[in-house]
């Protein structure tokens, strides 16, 4: 059955960029501002300059590392028995992450998050069918910045069943996020089983800094999946040309991958990116304009290219109110990552230019993500479906709703969206003529109060506590809010 396939690059013009990346990568050099993987780099054959943090690094190094990475990353439930497979052409829907703002989905008031509203979002993603994987989606403002990182990972590992995309912003957050791992699955399985991966961002242009040196390291060590993210901002921090972005992204990604993989042989790496374009005009910094699309799916075509899976930021919106542009921007997004094979589409619930979460972006995002899938599914061709015997025995001026062939097939043909209105206008105005945002709330009212999470097996839900108990002591935090 043929695919709907999208191809925004030509294999040579993936060849030019790669060694184009190279030759960047060998003459111009990355800035790393981190002593020990300066000494690492430079142990096996890179050119490092000490005073300046510049490392330049040759053609076979690069390769080398690529061959050590794996092609397919695999990411587990909670519960260690189901997962996502990122590989090929399959696409997961994921909650945007970090978001420092929230959008109050009964008020539409802009404001901080609490450690509540991060607890709703879980609850409510792990409900949804089309968002697959989870994310430490806010940054409660009601717990230390110290510890905050790592309280995310707790309070959505307490709310949700589902993988979760996280990150750290401190040295101390992947160790300690290990441990909240093997609370959950075991030592053994930190590494074997792994249910969080790590957004690691390079500091375009062509630098790393070195907390997320750190970072991207002690994952390694770990053996904790990445998703190494080049943060490219058209005419801001990349050039202003979508190649040229693509280009100086490229270079940043291999330059991760080498930290990565000599670090340690094997390290589960995902391609990702959060391509943005700097607004002139306003000095915004945007995810909705289609050029991240096509950036997005040129960095899919990078990742098909090094055989490693592929993440981006396409499912993002700039709205700062749940409107049509809301919707839109995450509409082209959503088919974009589908027909591009974007393994990780990521940014669902998320609006203000990566910068808010809104549950009723969430769930719209959801009817979207699953619309999207269907279209990458295409027409299946097969004689039962052409039903050529059926048209022939129906006839002419015939119908279809008496078949077999018509219930069985309509339900696996289409995909029924939750909360798109498909009534007629008499049913509609019988049902309150409710808007889309209306039935949304509704919606999320009844999640919220209707769905149960499956919990954590007493004993290991103890662990959990206990690891992020001691977590907290250290920091001497004594008082934390309610989930």
């Amino acid at each position: 059955m043929a695919r709907p396939r999208i191809e925004v690059l030509s294999r040579d013009e993936v060849e030019e960029i790669h060694l184009r990346s190279l030759n960047i990568l060998n003459r111009v050099g990355v800035r790393i501002e981190h002593e020990e993987a300066l000494n690492m780099l430079r142990d096996i054959g890179a050119e490092v300059d000490l005073n300046k943090k510049i490392v330049r690094i040759p053609e076979h190094i690069v390769r080398e590392a690529l061959k050590r990475t794996p092609p397919i990353v695999r990411l587990y439930h909670r519960d260690g028995k189901n997962y996502v497979e990122l590989y090929g052409w399959s696409t997961y829907f994921v909650v945007g992450s970090a978001a420092y703002y929230y959008i109050d989905w009964r008020t539409g008031e802009i404001r901080r998050p609490m450690t509540r509203d991060l607890a709703d979002v879980a609850k409510l993603a792990d409900a949804l069918p089309n968002t697959h994987i989870m994310s430490t989606a806010l940054v409660p403002a009601d717990i230390p910045e110290i510890v905050a990182d790592r309280w995310r990972m707790y309070v959505v590992l307490k709310r949700c069943s589902k993988p979760i995309d996280t990150g750290a912003f401190t040295i101390e957050g992947v160790p300690d996020a290990a441990k909240l791992m093997k609370a959950v699955v075991g030592e053994e399985n930190v590494s074997r089983k792994p249910f969080m991966i790590f957004a690691i961002c390079s500091s375009p242009p062509l630098k790393w800094s070195s907390l997320t040196v750190q970072n991207l390291m002690d994952c390694a060590k770990y053996g904790i999946p990445v998703h190494i993210i080049p943060m490219p901002q058209t005419g801001g921090t990349a050039p202003a040309t979508l190649a040229g972005a693509v280009l100086q992204a490229n270079a940043e990604f291999l330059s991760g991958v080498v930290i990565a993989q000599f670090t340690k042989p094997g390290t589960p790496i995902v391609y990702s990116g959060s391509p943005t374009v700097f607004d002139q005009r306003f000095a915004t910094s945007c995810t909705g304009y289609i050029e991240v699309g096509l950036m997005s799916a040129a960095f899919s075509h990078l990742a098909k290219f090094y055989g490693v899976p592929s993440a981006s930021y396409t499912m993002v919106s700039d709205a700062k109110t749940f409107d049509q542009q809301a919707t839109l921007e995450p509409a082209f997004g959503a088919l974009i990552s589908v027909l591009s094979g974007i393994n990780m589409a990521i940014g669902s619930g998320m609006m203000l230019e990566e910068n808010g979460i809104s549950l009723l972006k969430l769930v719209i995002d959801d009817d979207i993500a699953g619309s999207a899938l269907r279209f990458a599914k295409g027409i299946q061709i097969d004689v039962e479906t052409l039903a050529d015997w059926l048209i022939e025995e129906v006839g002419p001026g015939g119908l279809f709703l008496k078949y077999r062939h018509t219930r069985e097939w309509w339900r696996k043909e289409h995909f029924i969206p939750k909360l798109l209105d498909k009534k007629t206008t008499d049913t509609w105005k019988k049902s309150g003529s409710k808007t889309l945002d209306t039935v949304a709330r509704e919606f999320i009212e009844k999640v919220l109060k209707e769905h149960s999470v499956e919990p954590l097996p007493p004993d290991i839900e103890k662990s959990l506590d206990n690891a992020m108990l001691e977590i907290l002591k250290k920091h001497k935090v004594e008082k934390v809010p309610e989930i």
